[in-house]
């Protein structure tokens, strides 16, 4: 016999008054009448719950600030922070990011980082956004997560394609 989840046991019991979850091969014990708001009840609060638990999977995948900068660093065309651009070549930009995809905004978030110099910018069905280096091979993918842009742990709300001016810096 297949053992309940013992968050969903712990939900039916509160907000349905149902004891177990586990088939007891009985029609008084297996099928329950509950009302409409009970419902609704029991299923936010397991929304809840898989919301809670797809941001602590989120946490334990986010790197640590010493494996953040060796990851940036190790990035084809990521350009560091504060580093000037080169004048007339094409660059991507990341903003309004944020390390919690849930995170209500109250202000403008902070801005991501800069890839380039770019020779081509290709969006692919709305999912996948892939860059390519002006002078060689190098490429990157930087990939959706629900309407906002993954990179490095944190996620973004907009971007900027642009060509850099004379005292533009990433």
């Amino acid at each position: 016999m297949k053992r309940s989840n013992p968050m969903l046991a712990g939900i039916a019991l509160e907000h349905l008054s149902i004891a177990t979850l586990e088939t007891q091969k009985s029609d008084s014990l297996d099928f329950h009448d509950v009302a409409v708001w009970q419902l609704e009840a029991a299923l936010n609060a397991a929304f809840d719950a898989g919301t809670r638990s797809a941001r602590m999977a989120i946490e334990s995948q986010r790197p640590s600030p010493e494996e953040a900068v060796s990851v940036a660093s190790t990035t084809p065309l990521f350009v560091a922070k504060g580093m000037p651009l080169v004048p007339g070549k094409m660059y991507l930009r990341l903003y309004h990011g944020r390390t919690d995809p849930g995170q209500n905004m109250d202000d403008w978030g902070f801005v991501g980082p800069t890839f380039g110099p770019l020779s081509c910018y290709v969006h692919t069905y709305c999912c996948n956004f892939r860059i390519h280096g002006e002078s060689d091979d190098r490429e990157l993918w930087l990939d959706k997560y629900d309407d906002m842009i993954r990179w490095d742990g944190c996620f973004f709300g907009d971007m900027e394609v642009f060509v850099a001016g004379d005292n533009d810096r990433a």
